[in-house]
Order: structure tokens, then C-alpha cells, then sequence
């Protein structure tokens, strides 16, 4: 079923992104499926956003401008594009990164072919400077290819490793039926500038969605350097955590699927460390010695993980410190799993969060 002549919508949110939009939106109007609109949600920006995205715009009617008046966020800003969305399939792109030009018709025909709602492919991590080489997310031997993705595998795949912090299922980008998302009526958690991608790709699986993977990599993701250690909040954590809590309640769920079983344990156990550590930090910052010790002896199990965690981190805080302390050093502010205060135009990093 088509929506009239728009094949894709595909969405952006930006803020303070000036510098990014003629590439990215370029890589967006010279798409070999050209039955495309964009819409690019400027959230706020302080910068020249808003008129570069209307330059563009009077250079090409399928460029749609959308002005916040508030910062929303990554969350609300993508809520906001999927309510004025006309398109079969909703494309996420962020104002930073970039799309091969045949991507959008491939990933159209997999899902056509697959029957699929969401359809997803590799990521190209490539380094904003142009210093390093450009490489896929996910290595051929691992990822030789394509497949339909579970819930399981989805979850198991945000766990992720100190060592390799970049590769995860939490970065993939799909593209979604629109229909598929209006008919179980899902969208972003806007509370969330973290994890909210996790959390909306878990709710289409929980519907029954099919997710087709493919190995090749054809969105082009900005790697900054920098950390992500500072951009989750405890609130953020807290909702990822119930909503695997809910998950791990559902007995029936949990014996019809030993694997999904293993993997939500396995993921939460790593979002109650970072909850724990986040929790009691943002308690010593805010001067709050009592909740810092609230959440310190909240059990044996949160106070292992504040040291260890605390421990772990204790070169990189040095490290900083003697440097000029947290004040002297630029925020990363993410996106995905923004990986941010500030919107949606900037983001990236790597290291200290969680994979989600």
C-alpha cells in the first residue's frame, strides 16, 4: 500500500547542526529512490540551522521544515516527525551522518521481500576528522548475512563490552513501516535522551514485528571523539530498567523463550550497574550525602557496583582533573543512544555508557 507518491519519510532532528545540513541533506535528496520527503526538525538550535535547512528547502520541495519552540530532545523531535510523516516507511537520519545513495531503495526492496516492518544495515563508523579509516560496525566474520532479527538477539546485542563500546544493536538505524508503527501506536519515550531508541525497537518486537538485518553497510555514522560517561541520567536508567523489569515478570514469556530470558538478565544486570554508579554520583554532585547513601547500601549488590564501577573510572577522572576538571572539557551530547542535553545534532563518543 502506498501513501500517494512518498515512498519514505525521512526524519531528522537537528540542533545547532549549521555546519552538517548540506551533507546530510544532500545525502538524503539524491537518494535513487527519489519518492522521498525530509523533515527536518530544527529543536531549538541557537545557530543558523532553521535558515540553512530553509535555503535547502527553497531549492527542493521535498525539504520540510519543522521549528521547535522548546528543546525536545532526539525523542520528541523524532515524535514530532512521525506525526507529519506521509511516507510507506520512516527513514531515521541524523543532521551528522550521511546515507550511500542506493540505501533507501535497498532497504525498501529487503523489506518488501522479507515481509518485514523493520529493516536495518550495518553501520559505517566513520571518523569525523578523516584521520582513521572508515570501517563497518559489525566485522564480515560476524556478520556474513542478512537475517531476521528477534527480541532475544535485539537484547542481546545491546550488551555489549568496555572494549568495543561501538558495536551494537542500540546503533542501528532502520528504517520502519509507518503503518506498522501507527497500528500498535508506538513512538518515542520523550522522557528519555538516552536509551529511547532501545526502548521503541523493544516495543515493535513486544508487537511482533519483523526485523530483517543485512550486512551491508550503508549509513555513513560520524564517530566523534569523546565520552558518552556523562550523558545518561539515573531518570533515563530508571525506565530502561522497569521496562526490562516488566519483561522479567512475565513468566509465560520468559519459559516460551530461554534465550530472551538470558539476555534481558544479562542486560539489566549492566543497566543496574550503570543506575547504581549514575544514581549515587548525581547524588554527591547535587550535595545529597543522604541519597548518596541511600543508594550506595541500597543492597550488597548496588555497593559492589559503585565501587567497581567507581574503580574503573578512576583513571578517566584523574585524567580529567588534571586537566582542568569536567568545566574546561566539551560535553558530548548523543543521539542515538544519545547518546544528550541538547537535542539531536550533535552526539557520539564512546566508552563509558551502556550499549543500549
Amino acid at each position: 500500500m502506498h501513501h500517494g507518491e512518498i515512498r519514505a519519510s525521512i526524519i531528522m532532528p537537528a540542533h545547532n547542526a549549521e555546519q552538517y545540513l548540506d551533507r546530510s541533506i544532500g545525502s538524503a535528496l539524491t537518494q535513487t529512490e527519489q519518492r522521498c520527503e525530509v523533515l527536518v526538525i530544527d529543536d531549538a538550535s541557537s545557530d543558523a540551522t532553521a535558515a540553512v535547512v530553509a535555503r535547502i528547502a527553497g531549492q527542493d520541495a521535498r525539504v520540510r521544515l519543522l521549528r521547535n519552540t522548546v528543546n525536545l530532545g532526539p525523542a520528541g523531535s523524532r515524535n514530532r516527525g512521525l506525526a507529519e510523516a506521509r511516507g510507506d516507511w520512516i527513514v531515521l537520519l541524523d543532521a551528522d551522518d550521511g546515507m550511500a545513495p542506493h540505501r533507501i531503495e535497498t532497504l525498501i526492496a529487503l523489506g518488501e521481500q522479507h515481509g518485514a516492518d523493520l529493516v536495518a544495515d550495518n553501520l559505517l563508523l566513520c571518523p569525523e576528522n578523516g584521520v582513521g579509516p572508515v570501517t563497518p560496525m559489525i566485522s564480515a566474520r560476524a556478520f556474513p548475512a542478512g537475517k531476521y532479527l528477534s527480541l532475544a538477539a535485539f537484547v542481546a546485542g545491546n550488551v555489549g563490552s568496555r572494549w568495543t563500546p561501538r558495536v551494537s544493536y542500540g546503533f542501528f538505524q532502520p528504517i520502519m513501516r509507518r503503518d506498522f508503527l501507527r497500528a500498535h501506536d508506538l513512538h518515542y519515550e520523550e522522557k528519555n535522551r538516552f536509551g529511547e531508541d532501545f526502548l521503541l525497537y523493544v516495543a515493535c518486537l513486544r508487537k511482533g514485528a519483523r526485523w530483517w538485518i543485512t550486512p551491508e553497510a550503508m549509513y555513513r555514522y560520524t564517530v566523534r571523539p569523546g565520552s558518552l560517561t556523562d550523558v545518561q541520567s539515573a531518570a533515563d536508567l530508571a525506565r530502561i530498567r522497569a521496562v526490562e523489569q516488566v519483561l522479567l515478570r512475565d513468566a509465560a514469556l520468559l519459559a516460551s523463550d530461554p534465550e530472551l530470558a538470558r539476555a534481558l538478565r544479562r542486560h539489566k544486570a549492566v543497566i543496574d550497574r550503570f543506575y547504581s554508579y549514575r544514581a549515587f554520583t548525581d547524588a554527591l554532585k547535587a550535595q545529597a550525602a543522604s541519597r548518596a547513601l541511600q543508594v550506595l547500601f541500597e543492597s550488597p549488590r548496588s555497593t559492589r557496583h559503585i565501587i567497581l564501577e567507581s574503580m574503573m573510572r578512576a583513571p578517566a577522572v584523574m585524567m580529567k582533573a588534571l586537566h582542568g576538571g569536567y568545566r574546561g572539557i566539551p560535553r558530548v551530547t548523543p543521539s542515538l543512544p544519545p547518546p544528550g542535553s541538547g537535542g539531536s545534532g550533535v552526539r557520539r563518543g564512546g566508552g563509558g555508557a551502556p550499549a543500549i
